[in-house]
């Protein structure tokens, strides 16, 4: 795996002494470079970068050892982003159908010989979108803001469990 290596920090643990590998020196935050979990941080034994078998491979995911209100936290911001993109989703496919009304609305228009029933068919139509893309539009504003919210929560606690809160 392909790391960079943090600074060497002090961080609680479950029992709040410092976290320490299974060769007894203090561990120390790397980050992950891996397709698979870029840029997340994990602990590991400080003499990892060190090269050769002096170190005692000791890994934890740093994100793992969150307990207690950071995690539900963490836990019930993911709940609702993921809420949310559901519903933009759902939404987005409303709004596909709509445009699909109005498609086959137009040509049956088309056929209409007034004008004025005309424009009444497209308006009703157009509104109905309009009406959706302004709640779709909503939605991306509090998914966007939620995501900030948990980029925010998970620096705090980050923070918190390398400064040794």
């Amino acid at each position: 795996m392909e790391v960079s290596s943090g600074s060497t920090s002090s961080f609680g643990s479950n029992s709040g002494v410092r976290k320490l590998c299974e060769c007894g020196l203090q561990a120390k935050v790397f980050k992950s470079k891996t397709d698979k979990n870029p840029n997340r941080r994990f602990f590991g034994c400080q003499l990892y970068k060190e090269g050769g078998n002096a170190h005692c491979k000791f890994f934890r995911w740093l994100d793992e050892e969150v307990i207690g209100w950071p995690k539900r936290a963490l836990a019930e911001a993911q709940s609702v982003i993921k809420e949310k993109t559901k519903k933009i989703e759902e939404l987005n496919a409303t709004i596909l159908e709509l445009r699909g009304d109005l498609e086959r609305q137009n040509l049956e228009i088309s056929s209409i010989n007034t004008e004025d029933e005309k424009i009444s068919i497209e308006l009703r139509l157009q509104k109905r979108i309009d009406e959706m893309e302004t709640i779709v539009y909503r939605q991306r504003i509090v998914s966007r803001g939620l995501t900030g919210l948990l980029v925010c929560v998970v620096s705090a606690i980050v923070f918190c469990i390398v400064s040794d809160v």
